[in-house]
């Protein structure tokens, strides 16, 4: 974990993958954008190059299950390596596969169940940013669907919440070909961390007995990170979490998810930054300047769709950075 905690705080760079899945946060024709785009891996092996040119050797991906776009990805990875004669250490985020009596677990009640929870933890404000969020308004009737569903019961999350094993052991084993360096489990963290901490320390267990580290992906940090401090679950390496200036994505409250962050990194767990300019709603270098100065992110992931748009903000990147270490 020090030698990839080192090489990853050294760089402080990541390059994201949802753009090149055809995920844009913009809309459903910017969307149709991406994913027409990259549906030509040469596309996406431009901008992977642009990133290698500004010194950044870990990359996000995600599961064969993901889309059609995904194993698309991950061969344009290995076949940059090859072209470019380098090494990429993959952050692979994987969706837990969540059942309920062998049904998918529905993501509205999921969000629902964490909003009561939350609601009345830290008070009422948190409804509306959770209803008024501009990236989860891009689900198909979000407010509506989120209003109108019921969350899930303890007693029944107790008895009847399974994690699909085959489904998460075929999905690591699908990433053996490819250098990785965490296995992120994504969001669904969070409501394990609420609901079942045990499925969630098992999770953790089953992945690096299989040989590999874990970073928690996490929408709710600021509720997350004090529910596992009490459940004591320790073998993970840190967070991959919403931070941005507008405090998209950062749940229960911006101020809570600033704090969780800053706690985390005390306890000497990993904080690697996503949506830092929130969908496109915020200049790079002022989304930057926040993540590293104000937060003191150890690393950013940054989505980029086109080579121009990669020169943009790896370019603030570097400035930003350079900055922060002439003043230290």
């Amino acid at each position: 974990m020090y030698r990839l905690a080192f090489k990853l705080k050294k760089q402080r760079i990541v390059l994201g993958n949802l753009p090149f899945l055809g995920i844009s946060y913009q809309g459903r024709e910017k969307d149709r954008e991406y994913r027409e785009r990259f549906s030509d891996k040469f596309e996406m092996k431009r901008v992977m190059k642009v990133a290698l040119n500004y010194g950044v050797r870990f990359f996000a991906s995600s599961s064969h299950r993901f889309n059609e776009l995904s194993m698309l990805h991950l061969e344009a990875v290995r076949e940059i390596e090859e072209e470019e004669e380098t090494e990429i250490s993959l952050i692979a985020c994987i969706s837990i596969p969540l059942q309920i009596r062998g049904a998918k677990v529905n993501d509205y009640k999921r969000w629902k169940t964490h909003l009561v929870y939350e609601s009345e933890k830290f008070g009422s404000t948190v409804l509306q940013r959770v209803l008024n969020d501009p990236i989860l308004n891009f689900r198909p009737q979000w407010r509506e669907n989120l209003r109108n569903v019921r969350p899930y019961v303890a007693t029944q999350l107790q008895k009847d919440l399974k994690v699909d094993w085959k489904n998460w052991e075929d999905s690591v084993n699908r990433l053996a070909d490819w250098r990785i360096a965490w296995i992120e489990p994504g969001s669904e963290t969070d409501f394990l961390a609420l609901a079942r901490s045990d499925l969630l320390g098992e999770l953790i267990d089953r992945t690096r007995d299989a040989g590999y580290r874990c970073l928690l992906g996490s929408h709710h940090l600021g509720a997350t990170f004090p529910l596992l401090e009490e459940s004591r679950i320790r073998r993970f390496d840190g967070y991959v979490t919403p931070i941005n200036k507008l405090g998209v994505m950062m749940f229960p409250t911006q101020r809570e998810a600033e704090r969780a962050a800053g706690e985390a990194r005390s306890r000497g767990k990993i904080v690697i930054a996503i949506k830092p300019f929130a969908g496109g709603r915020i200049r790079p270098r002022e989304a930057l300047t926040y993540v590293f100065r104000k937060v003191k992110a150890d690393a950013c992931m940054m989505g980029v769709a086109s080579v121009k748009e990669a020169e943009e903000d790896f370019e603030a990147a570097r400035q930003v950075l350079t900055e922060k270490r002439e003043e230290e």
